[in-house]
């Protein structure tokens, strides 16, 4: 015989910043009129899928200024600020020419766990973007963007039930009719990123 039981997890707020701020060591002249952009993929833990967010373009002429910020706020289980230590954003210098597709300049990858063990949960820093092209002057500096990262943490504010299945001692079956498995049958865990989609820009 199965029974059902509650339990209560913690949840908490969370809210995380990214700030591109500005780029160097651009070839301006081989990019002629192209505009460029950083696009950032931002994982969401579930089914390896990504929130892709976009910062606005600019000339390659111009002075490779952005100072523009993403903000992402959400709730959480100690559950998933763990899943989201183990995630990976990645950056991409793109640059586009008019309207339509724009091509890859040059990524890197920045590990959310070096943002939660930093100090105060913030790290600003020069990234250096790992060039896609094979055709690599090693005389030309790579190219590098400063951006900045923080997350902050707030106390639990709230706790979410959850049903699970449980054994009942009256039970004959001791376990193998599966009532003993602690099965979670509510809503999984939220997203860390689910309300992140609504800040995709262009």
């Amino acid at each position: 015989m199965e029974k059902f039981i509650t339990t209560q997890d913690n949840v908490s707020s969370i809210k995380c910043e990214i700030k591109i701020i500005r780029l160097r060591n651009i070839n301006q002249s081989s990019l002629g009129k192209n505009n460029l952009f950083v696009r950032c993929y931002l994982p969401t833990g579930n089914n390896n899928q990504r929130v892709k967010l976009n910062t606005q373009e600019i000339s390659s002429k111009s002075n490779l200024f952005w100072d523009e910020s993403f903000s992402l706020d959400c709730m959480g289980t100690q559950d998933s600020i763990n899943m989201m230590k183990q995630g990976t954003i990645v950056f991409e210098l793109r640059s586009r020419r008019y309207i339509g597709g724009s091509q890859v300049l040059g990524r890197f990858e920045i590990p959310w766990k070096r943002v939660f063990e930093s100090t105060r949960m913030e790290i600003e820093e020069w990234a250096i973007f790992m060039p896609t092209s094979k055709n690599i002057n090693e005389d030309v500096k790579p190219q590098e963007v400063k951006i900045g990262m923080k997350v902050k943490v707030n106390e639990t504010i709230k706790k979410i039930n959850k049903l699970r299945r449980s054994w009942d001692e009256s039970c004959g079956c001791k376990g193998y009719c599966g009532c003993n498995s602690n099965s979670i049958f509510s809503a999984d865990d939220c997203e860390i990123f689910a309300l992140g989609a609504a800040l995709d820009v262009l």
